[in-house]
């Protein structure tokens, strides 16, 4: 699988990044202009052919925290966004059958969260049945079937949650010890224990275990020891959107598979679909 290095057209997204994220973290004028300015200066600095975009705005989300006293901008988003799945969710998981791949399909459905997207645009793409471009569903179902171990399930967004509970319960039933991984705490609107407990479906889910860090994605060296431990444990790895496919694309493992939607075109193009596919891959592929 070829790395997802930046793109020039991955800038601009940045940028709107950093206006959004200072946006919401203060409506104080002097702090937002002196954490615009100290973000576009990571930004600057950190912006090559062979960076991350997801490790960038992991540097410049701690720059913005730290200069607004805001340790978690994008909380009002998430509670929305939340209820918005929750909502979404009991209208149509009742439409997804009980055949295995319908509940990989579901997970998917729910990556079509994302705070750059309309109410509008996202409902209709997780009201839309999902069909997998490119996928390697027979390679997966090949993997589930052998004995069962450890299987981490890293969670994405906050809202996916709801989507990604009857894949988890489903897996579970097979035999797999799953671990559903959230972040260390608030970063954008990724899935921290708070926001768990905030939905109340914390219990559901347990066990949970959390990365020890505040990155998008997974960058495994800022990673609490305990959590690198499980990850070199892991019998198979299921990570979740397009943040950890950023990061870890470059790991020849064939443990780990990614589940998402390709949402912009420097994602779309390293995965070889067109944006707004679903897709599972494997990391060797």
């Amino acid at each position: 699988m070829p790395q997802m290095h930046i793109q020039p057209e991955c800038r601009p997204c940045l940028e709107r990044l950093i206006d959004l994220t200072v946006g919401l973290a203060t409506n104080d004028p002097a702090l937002q202009a002196e954490a615009r300015l100290q973000a576009r200066t990571v930004l600057n600095a950190e912006f090559s052919p062979t960076a991350i975009s997801a490790c960038i705005a992991n540097k410049f989300h701690q720059v913005i925290k730290t200069i607004t006293g805001n340790p978690d901008p994008f909380l009002p988003r998430k509670l929305t966004e939340t209820e918005m799945a929750r909502s979404i969710a009991a209208e149509i998981i009742p439409r997804w059958g009980p055949a295995p791949d319908s509940h990989l399909a579901l997970a998917a459905a729910g990556n079509a969260l994302d705070f750059f997207r309309s109410a509008d645009e996202i409902a209709r793409d997780m009201l839309t049945q999902v069909h997998f471009t490119g996928s390697q569903l027979q390679f997966w179902r090949q993997r589930l079937d052998k004995r069962p171990g450890l299987l981490l399930y890293l969670a994405d967004n906050a809202g996916e949650q709801f989507f990604d509970l009857p894949l988890v319960q489903f897996l579970r039933d097979l035999g797999w010890q799953v671990l559903y991984v959230v972040k260390g705490g608030p970063i954008q609107n990724d899935l921290s224990r708070q926001d768990l407990s905030d939905s109340g479906l914390g219990a559901a889910l347990e066990p949970i275990v959390d990365t020890g860090a505040l990155t998008v994605g997974l960058e495994l060296a800022q990673a609490s020891p305990v959590f690198q431990y499980l990850f070199t444990e892991a019998d198979l790895i299921l990570a979740k959107g397009m943040g950890h496919f950023e990061t870890l694309a470059h790991l020849p493992d064939p443990r780990l598979f990614f589940l998402l939607q390709a949402k912009c075109a420097p994602v779309a193009a390293a995965l070889g679909v067109e944006v707004g596919s679903f897709v599972l891959r494997n990391a060797c592929s």
